[in-house]
């Protein structure tokens, strides 16, 4: 039979040696566990960040449109008219313009017919001094 006292140290050293890999298991769990509670809590502060994140950007889209909004009102309805348009607005505005200077013309001199007929002709300026011409 073998030597009890020699079994017993063996069991003693397999024992704590048994000791020892449970402990070193329990410490690798245990690290292992507070790497997967450090990812968990970094996923959780990026959604959290993504999601304030998205918030303000909305809050951001929403203060952009109002703003974009009030400078259009502002804008003076022609801008909005196109190049063609605004040419003959200018242009029935031209005539409209010469029609009311032909029409008040007329009634002042009360004429009948050509204009160009009409006129009078007019003796030209007397001749101004010499003086006055350097003065202008």
């Amino acid at each position: 039979q073998p030597d009890a006292r020699l079994v017993a140290e063996e069991e003693v050293k397999r024992l704590e040696e048994l000791h020892r890999e449970e402990e070193r298991d329990r410490r690798e769990q245990l690290e292992k566990a507070h790497l997967r509670g450090n990812h968990a809590l970094k996923k959780v502060r990026l959604a959290q960040d993504r999601e304030r994140l998205l918030r303000e950007l909305e809050q951001m889209q929403t203060m952009d449109r109002m703003r974009r909004r009030r400078v259009v009102a502002q804008m003076p309805p022609q801008l909005f008219v196109p190049a063609y348009k605004r040419l003959e607005i200018k242009d029935d505005w031209q005539k409209e313009l010469e029609f009311a200077f032909e029409d008040m013309y007329n009634e002042d001199r009360k004429m009948k017919g050509d204009l160009i007929l009409q006129f009078e002709p007019q003796p030209l300026p007397a001749p101004s001094d010499r003086a006055q011409d350097n003065e202008l």
